[in-house]
């Protein structure tokens, strides 16, 4: 429906009947304003919630209702009205530069942050013996950068934040409140709310007082899900008749593993289950204040995680931290009424960067030129489509983590195919996951042309994106 015509065509009628009696006159104006407002409410784009959990890897979200062991009848929910991911990435094993490349849909590679920001001055770790250093990476989120919630706010929306952030400064847990500088908050991106996201990468407690500054506390014992739950929903309630944005990122199920004892016991004593279904119940919050607020059908719903499970996923070779699927493989499932098709799949690979143009270009936007946005539009996947325009995903953790296999790398995946560049900590690795889903087997061997042909393409990517690269044991800052 055309606004614009209709406004051409409502006073065109009241220039021509001019000479009408006013109570005519009056009615005409009436009708034509009521068009108008019916037009309005027809262009309204959508509103848009992108809610992402924690370290939760794709094995801990029961879609079906088919695993007793856990309680998400809300992911359930969503799975069941919308499209689950079944091939769905981070964008790296760990969550800062996942977070990073969700706002800004750059590739932590290019952003230059490429693992959590950590807890106190340096970032560096000592590799194995005779083994690199770790690269240098960003303790902040640059401010210079793109951010979907700067572009959804020049469209009209209203945005909030709520929920960790942990881009904001060299304090994590260390200091008392969690701020270690404003600047890098929530609000410096774009989003009009913030409630929760600081310099914190964990919670100080979960349970109130919380010791964050940017969360009043409400009533002593509170459990922090729940109280961002109520916030969310708040949100949703206060911005019920106009476009808006809401990023509910929880801090679960990051450890400490602590929830409610009253879940704590209906789930057996296991406290981790229980932090999962009061995650699932913040979710539930969301969807039930969307359904109050008649917004349901008018607002596209994202879940997801920022890096595979600290607790592994059967099935998945390694865990959080580690560039094999157990470290970047996560759960997703997506709802938009009259776009996506109910219970529908999707296996397609995509990753943390395609957000930010999925959700600027649904509201009518479009992505800003000044920087080569690493993501792509997720729309025709909503629509159908089994392909996206891109022939490759890329990865890079120069790193060490060793608690895992393999953390110190650079990947590429192109279809079935996954090349692991170990910078010669590890060895060079090809994997094929179509026969090898735990990547249990190097076929390099095997495959030696195309292990050459993708370790080249992974390395132009590298220099493409100017990431910084391990150092030898004799380098220094």
């Amino acid at each position: 429906m055309n606004v614009r015509g209709i406004i051409k065509d409502a006073f065109k009628v009241i220039i021509q009947d001019a000479a009408m009696k006013p109570v005519l006159l009056l009615c005409a104006c009436v009708a034509s304003l009521t068009s108008i407002g019916s037009a309005f409410a027809a262009d309204r784009p959508p509103n848009i919630v992108f809610i992402m959990a924690d370290d939760l890897g794709p094995g801990w979200v029961d879609y079906d209702g088919s695993n007793p062991d856990l309680n998400t009848p809300n992911l359930q929910r969503l799975a069941n009205e919308g499209m689950t991911f079944t091939k769905a990435y981070a964008a790296a094993p760990v969550c800062s530069p996942t977070r990073a490349a969700c706002i800004t849909g750059l590739a932590p590679a290019r952003i230059g942050l490429t693992t959590h920001v950590p807890g106190k001055a340096g970032n560096e770790r000592p590799g194995p013996k005779g083994g690199p250093r770790e690269a240098d990476s960003l303790n902040h989120l640059p401010l210079d950068l793109p951010s979907y919630a700067r572009e959804l706010k020049l469209l009209g929306y209203a945005t909030g934040f709520i929920g960790k952030w942990h881009l904001a400064g060299e304090g994590s847990i260390g200091t008392p409140d969690g701020i270690v500088n404003r600047d890098y908050h929530p609000e410096r991106f774009g989003f009009d709310v913030n409630v929760g996201g600081c310099a914190y990468g964990q919670p100080r407690s979960w349970f109130a007082p919380y010791h964050n500054g940017t969360i009043a506390d409400r009533k002593p014992g509170e459990y922090l899900t729940d109280r961002l739950g109520d916030e969310a929903a708040a949100f949703i309630n206060d911005h019920r008749d106009r476009p808006f944005h809401l990023t509910l990122w929880p801090y679960s199920v990051h450890t400490p593993i602590k929830a409610p004892r009253d879940l704590v016991a209906k789930n057996g004593g296991d406290a981790y289950r229980a932090m999962v279904e009061s995650l699932d119940g913040a979710v539930g919050k969301v969807l039930d204040a969307l359904e109050a607020t008649g917004n349901a059908d008018r607002t596209l719903v994202v879940f997801y995680s920022d890096n595979g499970g600290h607790i592994p996923t059967e099935g998945l070779a390694d865990k959080k931290a580690s560039l094999l699927e157990g470290g970047l493989r996560v759960p997703m499932v997506v709802r938009w009424p009259g776009v996506i098709e109910p219970g529908t799949t999707c296996a397609v690979p995509v990753t943390s960067m395609d957000f930010f143009p999925t959700f600027v270009q649904a509201s009518g936007g479009v992505p800003p030129e000044t920087v080569p946005l690493d993501g792509v539009d997720l729309a025709p996947l909503f629509r159908g489509a089994n392909r996206l325009e891109r022939d490759a995903l890329y990865w890079h953790f120069p790193h060490n983590r060793m608690e895992v296999s393999h953390y110190m790398g650079s990947v590429i995946l192109e279809d079935e195919w996954k090349f692991y560049l170990g910078h010669g900590l590890i060895k060079n690795k090809l994997f094929n996951l179509q026969t090898d889903p735990g990547e249990t087997r190097d076929v390099s061997a095997e495959f030696p042309d195309r292990a050459e042909r993708m370790r080249h393409k992974l390395e132009r990517w590298l220099a493409e994106t100017s990431a910084k690269m391990p150092k030898s044991p004799r380098q220094t800052r």
